[in-house]
This record gives structure tokens, C-alpha cells and sequence, in this order.
């Protein structure tokens, strides 16, 4: 007799949902980043995914804004987790980590998907409010882990964390919204990363 119950499988009732769900999420995906939110239609996505319009918004009874929060997330969840990967993987000092990530940050800046779904398109379609409280939400954990870090090494001063991680989370806002409408993202990009790195140099505690 078996210690311990089978994990149960889900049926096939609820593996076509999720599949349905994920092919939803995956067209307004590629329709938003090609497109733009407002030349995207709820008839294009469905026909991308190859559902039905009743699906859809079986799915996402909030229509076409519903599914840009889903996909925003989606995407913000990946670049939160390359950056963790970043953080984790990287070798060096506290503080040559942190430059790793703040140099993978602002590269993925200019990636396609995130800059126009994000950085362009999120402010207006959510919201500033709601869309600010997201980049927080995704943001804020990861900055004030560096942050404590490049603390605890004495790379930097110890300063209150929560108004430094707000101050930093802002600066790394203002340049991923600047790639993001910039004619030449990539030199954008390299001013930016060169100013911030001149920002972190100033928190570093006086040499005796």
C-alpha cells in the first residue's frame, strides 16, 4: 500500500483551459508588441489564438485591458527572473554584482517586448497609478536585496533602506521610460548606466 496519495493530474477539461488561456496571452502578446494596445483588436487576438471571441472573454471577462495585465506581468516575471538569475550567478565583489545587474537591467530595457509594453505602452493603457504600483511590486524586492548587500560589504554608506530603494527604483524608471521613447535607445542607454554608476560611486562611504 502506498505511503502517500498520487499527486492528482489535472483533467483534460482543465489542461484545454489553461492551454486556451496560455495561446490568449501568448497572441495579445505578440499583437500588443507589433501593433500597439490601441491598434489591437479582441477579433485579431482571438484569431491569433485560434479561439473563439466568447473564449476570450470566457477567459478575460475584462477584455482587451484584462489581457494586457496578464501579458505585462508575464513579461515583467521574466525580467524579474533573469535579473535574479543575474544576481545569483554573477561572480565578484557586492559591487561588481550589482553593476552586473544594473548593466542586464538596462540592456533588457531595450528588448523589443519590454520597451514597448512596458516602458511605452504601460503608463497609459493601467494607468500611472497602477502601473507604478506594478513596476514596484516587481522591482522593489530585488533592488533592496543589492542594495543591502553593497551595505553589509561597506561598498556603500549605510543609509535608510526604504527611501534609497524608492530613490534608486526611480532612476531606473527615468532611464528604462527614456530607452523606451529614445530615436537611439542603445546611446540612451550608455548615458544612463554611465550616470547611475556615477550616482552609486557617490554613495560610497569617505576613505580614511
Amino acid at each position: 500500500m502506498r505511503s502517500q496519495r498520487a499527486t492528482a493530474r489535472p483533467s483534460r477539461r482543465e489542461e484545454y483551459s489553461e492551454s486556451t488561456r496560455a495561446a490568449l496571452v501568448c497572441s495579445a502578446r505578440e499583437l500588443f508588441a507589433e501593433s500597439g494596445y490601441a491598434e489591437t483588436s479582441l477579433d485579431a487576438i482571438a484569431a491569433v489564438a485560434r479561439v473563439t471571441k466568447g473564449a476570450l472573454y470566457h477567459h478575460f471577462p475584462g477584455g482587451k485591458k484584462a489581457l494586457f495585465g496578464a501579458v505585462f506581468n508575464q513579461i515583467e516575471d521574466e525580467v524579474h527572473e533573469r535579473l535574479v538569475a543575474q544576481l545569483n550567478s554573477a561572480e565578484g565583489t557586492p559591487w561588481e554584482v550589482g553593476l552586473a545587474c544594473l548593466r542586464t537591467f538596462l540592456h533588457l530595457c531595450i528588448e523589443p517586448v519590454y520597451r514597448r509594453v512596458v516602458w511605452q505602452e504601460g503608463p497609459h493603457v493601467m494607468g500611472f497609478g497602477d502601473w507604478w504600483e506594478c513596476e514596484e511590486r516587481h522591482a522593489l524586492g530585488l533592488i533592496r536585496s543589492v542594495l543591502e548587500n553593497l551595505m553589509e560589504s561597506g561598498d556603500i554608506e549605510r543609509l535608510p533602506l526604504e527611501p534609497l530603494a524608492r530613490t534608486i527604483s526611480g532612476a531606473l524608471a527615468g532611464a528604462a521610460t527614456a530607452i523606451g521613447l529614445a530615436a537611439d535607445p542603445e546611446q540612451v542607454r550608455a548615458d544612463f548606466e554611465q550616470v547611475i554608476t556615477r550616482l552609486l560611486l557617490g554613495l560610497r562611504p569617505p576613505r580614511d
